[in-house]
């Protein structure tokens, strides 16, 4: 079962965004062509998905079949930079059932896409990864524009409701639910040098935090971070547990309200990945090269001779050796993972009221608690393989922090349907929601980064007892400036856009 749903997310999951953060703003047609309401009543199966007490008022068996298909646009642009993501199509299944009936207590099951993000990213270039051949005359373009920024995170649900009646007006519904999620990544990654706590000198007590970190005016390698690519390319997961629980109260036949609270789910991934730092170590022992030649008199390394610099290559060689650096271990170790972020709790509020015979309309309210779920990456890589890296770092086992610090975010949502005969109904709608990620941690790979979208689709009985429904969203363009990054300074000034097609299709047969 397990690798049935991995194969089902590697489709769903990659280059995948949600659009209220890392969330669907709806779940099906319905509710995606009406801006992704479904706190009211609308006779809907995979309503439960956002609301379970909507369940007890459905009074026929309801199979929903649906599926969306995701068409993101991401762009990125910095001082060295400036491409398009790849773009695809990526499905997105729901799949839900109630067994609706006239009695106090209904059932459901769902099994849905809660949400996700991530991008790719290729064929892009990094000041830190670059040809370190230091003779001019062979030298080719410095320059490295072959690496892969890329992310996937991917959360599937299986959701068992029940909801009671406790008068013909009022229902309480509970979803106790089991996810499975995801999560991939590959990027140049940037830490202060002080995470080298790993001891160059004894005598003096220096680390090879100070070695890298002081600047070169006082002996130092000068730099301000230092750069290691992280490959967690194959896809570590983790499995969530929460619960949502729901109210629905009918007032009358034409007017209901909502209300709803979903748990945080906390998830720790668990797999393996490699952090590779050859090229901030050949960036490095380029400048030590550099300084064993100022210290043969030579202050201009382009005119120093082959032989000159393989006498200070040598040179650099012997210091090294003398801080426990084996040049032929490399510079690349493999680590087992783990990795903890949340899911966030949410609160809605919502309403539904028919208006009339052949117009009715909804309004959802929702406070997301990004806040607390995202505030940052808590990385553990244990048993690292290299003991070159494990010399600089001075431990196998490495706990890092990526920052993220969202925002928390209420989400709008506005939609109506309208009746055109017994067969047709049309539906539109409008979603907004603030931008939950700040501009000093927005990064190409995780841009979640939309506020408005604009819905609309329509639903058809084919037959008495099944319908077909179509739904289209438009998520539009968002930009994100960054002028300071707190996750790498190759962000600072850089830009990074999404917009988004999505189309949800479905099938509803009523037994």
């Amino acid at each position: 079962m397990k690798k049935i749903i991995a194969i089902i997310l590697s489709f769903v999951a990659t280059t995948m965004f949600a659009t209220n953060g890392m969330n669907m703003i709806g779940f099906g047609p319905k509710s995606s062509a009406m801006g992704g309401i479904g706190l009211g009543l609308w006779n809907d199966a995979s309503s439960m998905n956002i609301n379970p007490a909507t369940i007890s008022f459905i009074k026929n068996k309801k199979l929903d079949l649906n599926v969306g298909l995701l068409m993101p646009k991401v762009t990125f642009k910095n001082s060295l930079n400036d491409t398009e993501g790849e773009n695809n199509i990526f499905p997105m299944p729901n799949i839900s059932y109630v067994n609706g009936n006239d009695s106090k207590l209904t059932f459901g099951l769902s099994f849905f896409t809660q949400g996700g993000m991530g991008a790719t990213y290729k064929d892009m270039s990094h000041n830190i990864f670059r040809n370190y051949d230091m003779n001019p005359q062979t030298q080719d373009d410095p320059l490295v524009s072959n690496l892969e920024y890329h992310s996937k995170v991917g959360y599937m649900k299986f959701l068992p409701t029940i909801s009671y009646k406790v008068t013909p007006k009022l229902a309480f519904g509970v979803s106790p639910s089991v996810g499975y999620a995801m999560l991939e990544m590959k990027m140049p990654y940037s830490l202060k040098p002080s995470v080298m706590k790993g001891v160059a000198n004894p005598e003096t007590g220096m680390t090879f935090g100070d070695m890298f970190g002081t600047p070169a005016e006082q002996g130092g390698l000068g730099y301000h971070e230092v750069t290691a690519y992280a490959d967690m390319g194959d896809a570590a997961d983790a499995y969530g547990f929460g619960a949502n629980f729901g109210s629905s109260y009918k007032y009358n036949d034409n007017l209901s309200f909502g209300f709803s609270y979903a748990l945080q789910s906390e998830l720790t991934f668990k797999g393996n990945a490699s952090m590779d730092m050859t090229a901030q170590f050949g960036q490095a022992f380029e400048r030590m090269v550099g300084g064993a030649l100022m210290q043969m008199g030579i202050t201009d390394i382009s005119t120093a001779t082959p032989e000159q610099i393989q006498q200070a290559s040598q040179g650099v060689g012997q210091q090294l050796t003398g801080m426990g650096i084996d040049m032929s271990k490399g510079m690349i170790s493999y680590f087992d993972t783990e990795i903890t972020m949340n899911w966030p709790q949410e609160l809605g509020l919502g309403f539904a009221y028919k208006a009339s015979e052949k117009f009715s309309f909804g309004l959802d309210l929702k406070w997301i608690d990004w806040e607390d779920a995202m505030k940052n990456f808590k990385m553990k890589f244990k048993n690292g393989t290299n003991d070159n890296i494990t010399r600089m770092m001075g431990n196998k086992d490495l706990n890092l922090t990526m920052p993220l610090d969202w925002d928390n975010q209420i989400a709008i949502a506005l939609g109506a349907q309208y009746n055109v005969n017994e067969k047709l109904a049309l539906r539109f709608g409008y979603n907004f929601a603030n931008n939950p990620v700040p501009e000093e941690t927005t990064i190409p790979i995780f841009p979640a980064v939309v506020e408005n979208h604009i819905t609309l689709g329509f639903g058809y009985k084919v037959m008495p007892n099944a319908s077909f429904d179509l739904a289209y969203e438009y998520n539009m363009e968002k930009e994100a400036d960054v002028e300071t990054s707190i996750i790498g300074d190759e962000y600072n000034n850089s830009k990074s856009t999404l917009s988004e097609n999505v189309v949800h299709c479905g099938l509803t047969y009523n037994f």
